[in-house]
């Protein structure tokens, strides 16, 4: 009965241990991690905003003379974007009014001359490179802008085709707007002014920085 006892007893404590061994095993597995996934921007859509700048001018005309001016520039701009991977490309347009104003001498005179921009406009493609939340681009196409010059009191205007290419920098500031900054140079074709007695012929190029804001769709 004594031995009976004893082995009863053995048991007893041996499913005990069992239980616990197995219970600590339940309590020490480790919880499933969980990760969320990081947000990335998209730059895929349509898009459209403003801008401002401020342009620096070289206008070079017939028999070699040159002069320069500056000022300020502003528009809008708007744009369709595509995405694959982390490249970014599209088609982007803009028009905006130009004050700037850029004087010298006539070549043939040596009476003052000046010219004034007044509208300018640009169609381009654009490629950029994504790291979320900003993106690298470079942009070029076709250009076109208005420009007047004046000799005395006399004054003509004529419209200028070219071509424009620059690079920037675009930034997330919301799911919904983004800004930019950006350089652009232009070049834009001669053509022919007639101020009174004296035809002119010119063309100009222009070196422009410009910031954005535009609301994407």
């Amino acid at each position: 009965m004594k031995v009976f006892r004893t082995l009863a007893l053995s048991g007893l404590l041996s499913m005990t241990a069992g239980h616990v061994v197995a219970a600590d095993a339940v309590v020490a597995e480790p919880a499933p991690a969980f990760a969320p996934e990081a947000s990335v921007y998209t730059w895929s859509g349509p898009y459209a905003g403003g801008f401002v700048g401020y342009n620096f001018a070289n206008v070079d005309q017939s028999g070699g003379a040159k002069f320069d001016g500056e000022g300020v520039v502003g528009g809008v701009y708007a744009g369709y974007s595509l995405q694959d991977g982390s490249l970014v490309y599209g088609a982007e347009g803009d028009v905006g009014a130009s004050d700037v104003t850029a004087g010298g001498f006539n070549a043939a005179t040596g009476v003052p001359i000046s010219a004034d921009s007044t509208a300018f406009g640009s169609l381009r493609a654009l490629v950029g490179v994504a790291f979320d939340p900003i993106m690298l681009f470079a942009t070029g196409g076709v250009a076109v802008a208005n420009k007047e010059l004046s000799l005395g009191n006399v004054s003509d205007d004529q419209t200028h085709l070219g071509y424009t290419i620059g690079a920037g920098v675009q930034a997330k500031v919301t799911d919904s707007v983004t800004s930019r900054v950006e350089y652009r140079y232009s070049d834009f074709e001669s053509k022919d002014y007639d101020l009174g007695n004296v035809t002119v012929s010119s063309g100009f190029d222009e070196h422009s920085i410009r910031a954005g804001l535009a609301l994407k769709f």
